[in-house]
């Protein structure tokens, strides 16, 4: 649950976007369409006076004359308010339009032309898919003669992906101020444009070089500074998003990893696009699909991944419904984009992009919803998160896409973006604040169980008649084994080693009761040792268990030993033969056997937990019996280091003890 201050934060930041609301459902109502630039004055007027005729097909060689401007093209249809229809899906995208455009009497100098690209769509009536340009190539003639050209028509394709404006300088008296000059325009389609509902659009204005260029420049820097309130929101959503990184790097925490790559992905790829449009960088339209497929899908896949994660959701089936359309969606796109002729699959890839794209964002949604519901802990963040795929829908459907405010364009998605980026820096970074200061603590609390750990399962020494070796090496910080060697009067010798079931911090605390109750038992036959042990941890381990060797030595070398498991000793390279009992601690009132035999001078006895045997390597190969006989005899600290480069899976304690030559002390 978030503290009352996010919440309000995030709350504050929601009435901010919906606040933008009524401007656009304002807009939106009156059936405008915000635009990202101011049009010449000498533009409009163009617009409105000259008739513009348009002809599917082509003239490759000029010898039908459509460029000709004695051309009669009365037969050819008028395009209403100077848009005419693409042509159809299969053919060959070729169409010719002509316009009689009047020189103004003022024009002095050196003349040329600017033209304008304009595009709409009402694709499925969704108003929302009105777009300001299709990546084209055409040619521009002026009186008959070739001016200029956007792109490279068929059979060398070479779409105009950006720079739909354009200024063509005119031969010297081509054409005359106070008169009126044919425009004409052999335009190819791609695949990609010729849907119905789609339609072509060109303001024209023929005015002085130098004033066409200078306006050309004012519109374009125009665009730009109304374009800023858009990148500053991406450039805010990469900051968050960087942030984000910097803070998984500290913490390691893998949603914060995949919020900042969703977060990154978008802002990163509407950067390049503003580059390119501006013309700081120049690539190809086959280029310029990838990249953007590239970038959408890479973004797509982090948000789904992100969602899922965040939120713990179930719903397999689900999931991979979302990745399927993901994929539809974006291997479509793809098709149509980079197609310069029609197939079947074009044209079906191209009536599949916007259901396959809806829902997506559908299945987004609808996840978040879900989540908000019944995730209280991630309520907020699901609801940040599906700002992103609303204002998509939304956007799609014409209710809410862009406004103005004053002379800066702001698309609403950007802003819905920025919002739920602003949102879940806030959250995420405060959940891994919360987090990291827990593990903190933690980490503190663990290295305090550790040195205590140590001080319990110290390293044995040397004692009279003994010599005594041990390798205590826990899997994690702590462990749980452990031994203890306790010299007896009489020159006996006790020890006890065991293995708790399980690793870690529990399984720590269970040795830390265990080897308290040992000290507090006193010099008693193995066996019995091992009876009391399994009395007081029975019940108490919550389905664990302890496996455990009590052996006593006497100074002839009398060895009595008791078994709760399998840790048999080895004697000089052998394993002894010693009647295993049940584990501690997993049924109450258990008799333990006891087994004897002799350690004659110079003989070690070593102890061995099941981390030496069990090690494994990367292939998930045991180290197993075999390699450990072969190297019993190396010694405690040789056996370890051998399990340890092998790799190390469990925790590790091997213990030596050799009988002295010649009788030992006796201890009073």
């Amino acid at each position: 649950m978030l503290p009352r201050a996010s919440r309000n934060l995030w709350i504050a930041l929601l009435v901010m976007f919906a606040g933008c609301a009524p401007r656009i459902l304002g807009e939106a109502s009156a059936g405008t369409t915000p635009v990202a630039h101011a049009e010449n004055a000498s533009q409009t007027s163009v617009q409105s006076g000259g008739v513009w005729r348009y002809h599917f097909g082509d003239d490759p060689d000029g010898k039908l004359g459509w460029a000709d401007p004695n051309f009669d093209d009365s037969s050819w249809p008028i395009a209403t308010e100077g848009r005419w229809p693409l042509p159809a899906f299969y053919s060959d995208g070729f169409m010719w339009v002509r316009v009689r455009v009047p020189v103004p009497n003022g024009a002095a100098g050196p003349l040329a032309i600017r033209v304008t690209e304009k595009f709409g769509a009402t694709v499925n009536g969704f108003a929302a898919a009105q777009v300001n340009g299709f990546a084209t190539a055409n040619v521009v003639f002026v009186n008959g003669v070739l001016v200029g050209s956007r792109g490279s028509l068929p059979p060398r394709t070479e779409l105009n992906a950006y720079g739909h404006d354009s200024v063509f300088d005119l031969p010297p008296g081509l054409t005359v101020p106070g008169e009126t000059a044919v425009v004409a325009f052999r335009v190819w389609y791609p695949p990609d444009a010729r849907w119905p509902g789609n339609f072509g659009c060109e303001i024209l204005a023929i005015d002085a070089s130098r004033v066409l260029h200078v306006a050309a420049t004012s519109d374009h820097a125009a665009a730009q500074i109304a374009g800023g309130p858009d990148l500053a929101c991406n450039f805010l959503i990469g900051v968050i998003a960087l942030g984000l990184l910097v803070v998984w790097r500290l913490t390691g925490y893998r949603e914060l990893l995949l919020c900042g790559l969703m977060l990154l992905s978008f802002p990163v790829f509407d950067a390049l696009s503003t580059i390119s449009e501006m013309g700081l960088i120049t690539w190809s339209w086959r280029i310029d699909s990838l990249v953007w497929d590239s970038a959408r899908t890479f973004a797509m896949l982090v948000t789904l991944e992100f969602v899922w994660t965040i939120h713990g959701l179930p719903g397999i089936p689900v999931k991979r419904l979302t990745q399927t359309a993901m994929i539809v969606r974006n291997v479509a796109d793809l098709i149509v984009r980079l197609a310069t002729a029609p197939s079947p699959i074009v044209y079906w890839s191209g009536l599949a992009i916007l259901p396959a794209s809806n829902l997506l964002d559908f299945l987004i949604l609808g996840a978040n919803l879900w989540a908000f519901v019944f995730r209280k802990r991630t309520r907020m963040i699901a609801a940040s998160v599906a700002l992103i795929p609303l204002s998509s829908l939304l956007g799609k459907f014409g209710i809410l896409s862009s406004g103005a405010i004053g002379p800066f364009h702001v698309d609403y998605f950007n802003l819905a973006h920025f919002v739920a980026a602003l949102a879940l820096f806030i959250m995420l970074g405060q959940r891994a604040w919360l987090a990291w200061r827990t593990r903190d603590e933690l980490r503190v609390e663990i290295e305090t169980a550790r040195e205590m750990q140590q001080k319990l399962v110290a390293p044995a020494a040397d004692i009279p008649g003994f010599s005594v070796e041990s390798v205590y090496e826990p899997a994690r910080l702590v462990g749980g084994d452990f031994f203890r060697v306790v010299p007896e009067s009489g020159g006996a010798v006790l020890v006890v080693l065991g293995d708790v079931s399980g690793k870690g911090l529990r399984a720590a605390m269970t040795v830390s009761a265990v080897v308290g109750a040992l000290r507090s038992i006193p010099p008693v036959s193995p066996a019995w040792i091992l009876s009391a042990l399994n009395s007081g941890l029975a019940g108490q381990l919550h389905g664990g268990f302890v496996t455990c060797c009590a052996a006593r030595i006497l100074g002839d070398g009398t060895v009595t030993i008791a078994n709760a498991g399998h840790l048999s000793p080895y004697r000089d390279g052998v394993e002894m033969e010693v009647e295993a009992g049940l584990p501690l601690g997993i049924i109450p009132d258990v008799e333990y056997k006891e087994s004897q035999f002799m350690l004659r001078p110079g003989e070690c006895l070593t102890f061995l937990s099941d981390g030496v045997v069990e090690a494994r390597n990367a292939s998930g190969e045991l180290f197993g019996f075999e390699r450990t006989l072969g190297i019993i005899n190396s010694g405690a600290a040789a056996i370890a280091q051998a399990a340890i480069d092998f790799g190390q899976d469990d925790d590790i304690t091997v213990l030596s003890i050799t009988r002295a030559a010649g009788p030992a002390p006796v201890l009073t």
